[in-house]
This record gives C-alpha cells, structure tokens and sequence, in this order.
C-alpha cells in the first residue's frame, strides 16, 4: 500500500492525472544558453503560466526557495553533460537530501539500449528501494536512447519516421520497465500519434506516462503533441525545451495547461 506521505507528494506533482511539469535540466546537461541563463527567472514565469511542478538539480531548488518561490519540485538524481558520455547518466544527488530539502519528488534517467543500461537500471532499482523507505515519489525518465557510431546521440528519429510500430515497441518496453522497478510516474518520447502511443499507456498498467517536448517545435506543432498525447490517456506533459526557450514563456504555459487540463482543441488556441 502506498504511504499517505507518498501520496500526499505525488498528489502535488500530478493532481487529477493532468499535470504540466517543466524541466530544467538542460542547464546542466546542455549549458547555461538561451532561456537557461537565469532558471530562477523562467521558473518564475512558468509558475505563473500554472504549471504544477518544476525538475531540476539541487542549486535550481535552493535557488528558488531563496526567492520566495515556492513550486512543487521534483530533484533530478542523475546527470550527465553533452560534454562527455551524454546518453550514461550518473548519480548526482540522494533521496534522503531531496527530503532534507522538502522536495517533493525524485527523478531518475535511464536511457534504454545504451551500452551502460544495466549500470542506469541499477540506480533506478536503488532509487525505487530509497523511495519506498522515504515516502518519496519516483519519476522515471525513460528513453529508448543510444549512441551513433560517430558519438553523437541516437534517440531513433529514423525508426520513429520510418516504422512507428517499431519505435513505439522501444517505448512500451521502456515504459514497462520502469513501472516493474516501482516509478510512481513515467516521462518519455511521444511516439507521434495517439494511436500507437494509447499502446504505451496500455502498459502502464495505471502509473501516469507524461511525455517529453524534446527540441522547440512551433507553438503549435507542441500544443499538438500535447493533446494527441492526452487524447490517448496520457497523465500530462514535461516539456523543458518547449517552454523555457520562448519569448513568452508564461503565456505557451497558460496554453499548455488548457490543453492538459482542459483538453482543449489546440486549433481554438493558435493558428497553425
């Protein structure tokens, strides 16, 4: 049974099952560029847009509190940079600091087929096991992800274009994966229509499946994602890049949270 503290946190991350939470972890992975200069300052902005949560590392979290702003977060445990081994994520941070912090969730990332997944499977089984002790939310972060020969990130863009079937097997098993080790909510790819990513949330086996924005879109097109994704019994969003690189970072959220929450038809939003 899960505790009343679990729930109680995850309740604040996800109420009703329609949730928009943003990330901030690229400023870490990618580098302080663009909307990332100054987090504390887009994450003002998206609060006020009305997103439920924010992701990111332990200063973002600090930093945050500091100012008065106070917004259900959820600390990302594991990173790496574009720097070096991109797709082997690491252990940066512990659930037991996340609940000093008065965080109110944990985030673990597991690119599945890399050649270090079994080293990330390990960390998120040990998270599973430090959460269940804690009372503390999970969200796994799960990407069918490797690397091209030359060194640079495979995320399977020519399956995705090329066999939607076949990408959308990658996701489902990536997905499944996280909900037999215990996550308490799941993030990864949208497989590009609700008819084969309603398959990924089949197998969730009720655990809430948010999608990623991945890299900015037109407004549009990311509004589209959004509701073809929750058209398909997905719990939300967790777009980072689609949110924090706009010139109108409140108002894109305000429109994300309709069409969350709302389930409103992006075409009343914005024209194409």
């Amino acid at each position: 049974m899960t505790s009343a503290g679990r729930l109680i946190r995850l309740s604040r991350l996800i109420p009703d099952r329609r949730s928009v939470l943003v990330p901030f972890d690229d400023a870490l992975i990618s580098g302080p560029y663009g909307g990332l200069v100054d987090t504390v300052v887009r994450a003002g902005e998206v609060a006020d847009g009305g997103a439920n949560a924010i992701m990111g590392f332990r200063a973002l979290h600090d930093r945050c509190s500091a100012r008065g702003l106070f917004v259900p977060f959820v600390l990302n445990l594991t990173a790496s940079t574009v720097l070096s081994s991109h797709t082997r994520k690491t252990v940066v941070g512990s659930v037991e600091a996340a609940v000093r912090a008065g965080c109110d969730g944990v985030a673990v990332h597991v690119n599945v087929t890399d050649g270090r997944e079994g080293e990330m499977l390990g960390t998120l089984g040990a998270v599973s096991d430090a959460c269940q002790q804690w009372n503390m939310p999970l969200l796994a972060i799960m990407y069918p992800r490797r690397v091209h020969r030359d060194g640079t990130d495979d995320n399977y863009l020519e399956l995705k274009a090329t066999n939607r079937d076949g990408y959308a097997r990658l996701v489902r098993h990536a997905v499944r994966i996280a909900v037999e080790l215990g996550a308490d909510i799941v993030k990864t790819q949208y497989t590009g229509d609700p008819e084969s990513f309603a398959t990924v949330v089949e197998v969730s086996l009720g655990v809430p499946v948010v999608i990623a924005g991945g890299p900015r879109t037109s407004v549009r097109q990311a509004l589209d994602n959004a509701y073809g994704a929750m058209s398909a019994g997905a719990a939300g969003v967790c777009f980072g890049r689609q949110t924090y690189h706009r010139t109108d970072v409140t108002g894109f959220v305000r429109k994300l949270c309709l069409v969350v929450r709302d389930q409103r038809d992006p075409m009343d939003l914005v024209s194409a």
